[in-house]
């Protein structure tokens, strides 16, 4: 019979929410890195191969990197069960601002294209997103004649693949120093 209760163990956790403001859980920052950039990747491709893929991208990827505005993401992601089995679908909004041509014409350049997208939170990342089932980035503007309304451009990155988004520590990626560096040549 001890065997047979010990067959059957329960495990209960208990987890406490932290309320510490250094752990603080929102999203801070977003990346957008078209998904014919990367290499083939997809739900099944192992953490470490992804990782690297994401923080060493090429020196001609088109990507780019925006702070967000406090509280002003959302991302909704569930699993729908179908016929051939789970799907995730993914839904990320935020918005952009100020309304400035350069920001428009970055914008256009990703409107309608096929995009992965890593969502940032102190000490973690979010990946949405393979580049074998990339999300779709569209964005419209935001006007409005009340001076208390933000205006700028709205983000809409939509999409569903086979997996759930992977939870990595933290990424950094090699090209913000060449980005820095590109600014710095400009300046001169």
């Amino acid at each position: 019979m001890a065997n047979l209760s010990s067959k059957y163990c329960t495990m209960i956790y208990n987890l406490c929410n932290t309320r510490n403001e250094d752990y603080v859980d929102t999203y801070h920052e977003v990346a957008i890195i078209e998904s014919t950039q990367l290499f083939k990747f997809n739900h099944l491709t192992p953490e470490d191969q992804v990782l690297d893929i994401i923080s060493n991208l090429p020196d001609t990827a088109q990507a780019f990197i925006t702070d967000l505005l406090p509280e002003n993401i959302r991302v909704s992601g569930q699993t729908k069960i179908t016929s051939s089995g789970s799907l995730f679908p993914v839904n990320i909004s935020f918005t952009q601002t100020p309304q400035d041509k350069s920001i428009l014409e970055l914008l256009q350049t990703y409107n309608n294209k096929l995009v992965v997208v890593l969502v940032k939170k102190r000490g973690s990342s979010y990946l949405y997103g393979t580049s074998e089932q990339p999300l779709t980035f569209t964005f419209d503007e935001l006007n409005s004649n009340n001076h208390s309304t933000i205006k700028g451009y709205s983000i809409k990155i939509n999409g569903s693949g086979y997996g759930h988004s992977k939870l990595f520590e933290s990424i950094e990626f090699n090209f913000f120093n060449r980005g820095l560096a590109l600014q710095l040549a400009q300046g001169w």
